[in-house]
């Protein structure tokens, strides 16, 4: 054992990676369909592990840190600026109000329970499962005129603190969105159902794994010869129209020739049209052109299936009925997304800035469509690396600029000044796509394993503490984060419902997005039965990430 012990003293890498193994492992295990996740998983493996004490390299803490906090803000940063927007309002004011709420309910329980700056941080962090505040605390706290000992403790402090409330901070949630709907009287599922029937949609259907399909849902291609004479001087889009649902008249076959048709081409009889739809488009109407003909020339046509980032300010503000009509011949929408929530397909769904429409269809319709949105996401595994780097430095430098108010060093912190930082680079990147691409499973890999390494830092370092603190302060704490986890919720529920007038659905949906807990999220759809609620968590969570995230900040030097 004494062997051991030394060898992982020597290479601390190797608990390093026994932490991220066992948190990643412990995070998936359900019980009663709750998981604790990854980030609370390798927290808890780390501060058992730590017990071996073992010193871990400080610039692999703070590059861990910096990855994952810079990606965050490049992920919400196009939607936090966006929704300063007039139309964005009643969002930004719960968002607002959410964050203030969390924020004195903190210190206030801060001071009645006599905790010190560390402990108050790890509480707001964990209660309000924000994992970026554990960051910025541990920067503010290194600000603070203390002794090197205390510093030391307030760092393994905030750990502790915010693995006692973490669990209840995302498990409480859940229980709460599923019962207090109810409580409420309130139907999730017919408030959603009334809410897509007057967007004139519905929800998107089942969602597939990419390589996976319905076949329900599948385009077809289908050629069909002009034989009754009443489409004889017939214009393309008077034959489209003929259908019910979208058609696209693809080809026009005239004896030898083949042509690409506009919607003013004129039908001759005996054409031979290739047509893309959805099969029962076809059973139903297509009959009345005459008969289906095996033509391979008027259905030799090159599709794409392509998914295109919103960018273009013309198309920004537009509803999904409007940019069908006016430019998605022969474009067929299959999902939209909005930081990666999958979004209803409604036609009166209103379109916003780095929104991700799939759509699928001849090539030739889908790169116009494109040149009308903004930027095509083609696969890719190439990430900016240039674009990351210059970030990350010029946020470090803004997070050192430090201005004296009243006497208090007013200071963004390593943490914030990265942050504010990725906003930026976000922000730039959806103005100007072809540089700065960070493509999805990049992403994942900066803000997932970024944090994890970095908590799991963090646990090893306060692990050798963390049995002492649970056991003299650890109810206090669990306590503690039962208040500050529900009552912004309950506020903000009574505020958005009073004051601002939302629709509940909407409401639940932009309180997870305030608390940035996406598992309660996917517990409001799944009880609602609907993707609508995700229409209200996008913006207050990209608010919601940078408000969470400056209050480790602010609330070390309120408790202080």
């Amino acid at each position: 054992m004494e062997l051991i012990v030394h060898i992982c003293r020597e290479y601390p890498q190797i608990l390093l990676f026994a932490a991220l193994a066992a948190g990643y492992f412990v995070g998936k295990i359900k019980v009663f369909g709750f998981s604790l996740g990854s980030t609370a998983g390798v927290l808890l493996s780390a501060l058992v592990i730590g017990q071996m004490e073992v010193q871990i390299s400080g610039p692999l803490q703070a590059v861990a840190f910096a990855l994952f906090i810079f990606t965050i803000g490049y992920k919400v940063g196009p939607q936090f600026f966006g929704s300063l927007k007039k139309e964005g309002l009643k969002y930004i004011w719960l968002s607002v109000f959410f964050g203030v709420v969390g924020l004195l309910t903190a210190v206030c329980l801060a001071k009645a329970f006599g905790f010190d700056p560390g402990t108050a941080a790890g509480l707001i962090g964990g209660a309000l499962t924000q994992s970026a505040v554990i960051g910025t605390a541990d920067g503010a706290i290194q600000h603070l005129a203390i002794s090197a000992a205390a510093k030391t403790t307030y760092e393994s402090n905030i750990a502790i603190a915010y693995a006692i409330t973490y669990v209840f901070g995302t498990a409480g949630l859940i229980l709460f969105y599923k019962f207090v709907p109810g409580l409420l009287h309130i139907n999730l599922k017919e408030e959603a159902k009334t809410l897509e029937k007057e967007m004139s949609g519905g929800a998107a259907g089942e969602e597939l794994s990419p390589e996976l399909f319905s076949w329900q849902k599948r385009l077809v291609l289908r050629a069909y010869q002009v034989t009754n004479p009443d489409l004889s001087g017939k214009t393309v889009a008077e034959v489209e129209a003929l259908f019910p649902a979208e058609v696209a008249v693809a080809k026009v076959k005239r004896g030898a020739q083949v042509m690409d048709p506009t919607p003013v081409m004129v039908i001759q009889s005996s054409d031979i049209l290739g047509l893309v739809g959805h099969r029962e488009e076809f059973v139903q109407e297509g009959p009345q052109l005459g008969p289906e003909v095996p033509d391979r020339d008027a259905v030799d046509l090159v599709g794409e299936i392509l998914e295109i980032c919103v960018t273009k300010p013309e198309a920004v503000g537009q509803t999904l009925g409007q940019i069908s009509a006016q430019h998605g011949h022969g474009c067929f929408l299959r999902r939209i997304t909005r930081q990666g929530h999958e979004l209803p397909l409604a036609r009166d769904l209103v379109v916003e800035k780095c929104d991700v429409v799939q759509v699928a269809g001849p090539q030739r319709d889908v790169e116009k469509l494109v040149a009308y949105l903004g930027y095509p996401e083609r696969s890719t595994v190439t990430t900016d690396l240039v674009f990351v780097g210059i970030g990350c430095v010029l946020g470090t430098l803004l997070g050192l600029l430090m201005v004296p108010v009243a006497g208090i060093p007013l200071t963004l912190g390593i943490g914030g000044g990265v942050l504010v930082a990725g906003l930026f680079c976000g922000w730039l990147r959806a103005v100007h796509p072809l540089f700065g691409q960070i493509p999805g499973s990049a992403q994942w890999i900066f803000t997932d394993l970024g944090l994890n390494l970095f908590i799991a830092c963090v646990g090893l370092m306060a692990g050798p503490k963390a049995l002492h603190a649970i056991a003299t302060t650890g109810l206090s704490i669990f306590l503690a984060g039962i208040i500050l986890t529900l009552l912004p919720h309950i506020l903000g529920l009574i505020f958005g419902k009073m004051v601002l007038k939302l629709n509940p659905v909407l409401l639940f949906g932009a309180l997870t997005g305030a608390g940035t807990i996406t598992a309660a999220l996917n517990a409001l759809k799944e009880e609602a039965d609907s993707t609508i609620p995700a229409l209200g968590y996008t913006v207050p969570y990209a608010l919601g990430n940078v408000i969470l995230t400056v209050w480790g900040t602010v609330i070390v030097h309120l408790v202080y």
